[in-house]
C-alpha cells in the first residue's frame, strides 16, 4: 500500500523522500482505504481511499482511482479521482479531465479542464482575510 518513490538516478529516497521535493508519499491499492488526520511535510499521491483531515506542505494528487474524503489544507491540488469536502489551497487547484470535486474550494488559482466535474463554491483566499 505505500511506496517508496525514486525518480531517476542521484536521487535519494528514504520512504519516499526526495531530495527534488517531489511526491513523498504514495499511497496505492484497489481495496485499501485509511481514515485519520495527517500531517505530510511534503506531497502525496493517493489512489486508494483517504478519509478524513489532511495538512499538506506540498501537493496533494488524487490520481484516477482514488477518492479522498476530506477536509485539505495543501499548496497545491491536482484531482484526476474523486475528491469530496473542503479544500483549501496556497497555490493551485486543478480539476482534470476524468476529475469530480464536490464540496467548498478555498483558492487564488482555480483550473477546471474540459471534461472535469466540480459542484460546490469557490471563494478566494484574500477575499477570506478581508471578512476576518
Amino acid at each position: 500500500m505505500f511506496h517508496e518513490v525514486q525518480k531517476g538516478p542521484g536521487m535519494i529516497s528514504d520512504v519516499g523522500y526526495l531530495s527534488n521535493e517531489r511526491t513523498l508519499l504514495t499511497i496505492v491499492g484497489e481495496n485499501a482505504s485509511i481514515e485519520g488526520k495527517f500531517k505530510i511535510l511534503k506531497s502525496i499521491s493517493i489512489d486508494c481511499e483517504v478519509k478524513g483531515e489532511l495538512e499538506i506542505s506540498g501537493k496533494i494528487t488524487v490520481q484516477k482511482n482514488g477518492f479522498v474524503s476530506a477536509d485539505i489544507n495543501t499548496v497545491d491540488a491536482e484531482i484526476t479521482g474523486r475528491f469530496e469536502g473542503n479544500l483549501q489551497a496556497s497555490g493551485t487547484v486543478l480539476i482534470n479531465e476524468t476529475g469530480f470535486l464536490s464540496g467548498n474550494i478555498k483558492t487564488n488559482s482555480l483550473i477546471i479542464n474540459k471534461g472535469a466535474m466540480f459542484s460546490g463554491t469557490v471563494t478566494r483566499i484574500d477575499e477570506i482575510d478581508i471578512n476576518k
